[in-house]
């Protein structure tokens, strides 16, 4: 299994922030590994749709989904992704911090297959680009 959360202030308020990461068309924007979401999109995700997107992963770029597994609106959105051959959860929390906000970004995967080979790869990954795109999304949002 490898898991990550990455968590961040946000000199925003949790509304602005739940706004916006909320909305995967802004996903480009901070998560750099997602290169393209069209821009039919939901901006607040339906539980259940599927969501299609393009990855831009370590490994190239690929066609992928982000499944919408929960949404708590102003608060929490979890997805179910799906590209390469992965699936992982992907959790965002927001909640108020202080003047701010605290953004929280959750990964959980369990490969199996052939790519259970790559899990001490991935262990030590995923929580540089975690911690990568929720700086990404501070400065985003902050400048």
């Amino acid at each position: 299994m490898v898991k990550s959360a990455e968590s961040v202030v946000i000199a925003r308020t949790a509304a602005e922030v739940f706004q916006y990461v909320a909305d995967l068309r802004n996903e480009p924007n901070w998560h750099v590994d997602i290169a393209r979401v069209p821009p039919e999109t939901d901006p607040l995700p339906v539980v259940g749709k599927t969501y299609a997107l393009k990855f831009k992963p370590f490994m190239g770029k690929t066609d992928g989904t982000f499944t919408a597994l929960q949404v708590e609106p102003g608060a929490r959105v979890e997805y179910r992704a799906d590209f390469a051959g992965l699936q992982p959860w992907i959790t965002y929390t927001v909640e108020p911090a202080g003047e701010g906000a605290r953004f929280t970004r959750r990964v959980e995967m369990r490969p199996s297959g052939l790519k259970i080979l790559m899990t001490p790869m991935m262990a030590f990954l995923v929580p540089r680009r975690n911690k990568a795109f929720v700086q990404n999304l501070k400065r985003t949002l902050e400048s």
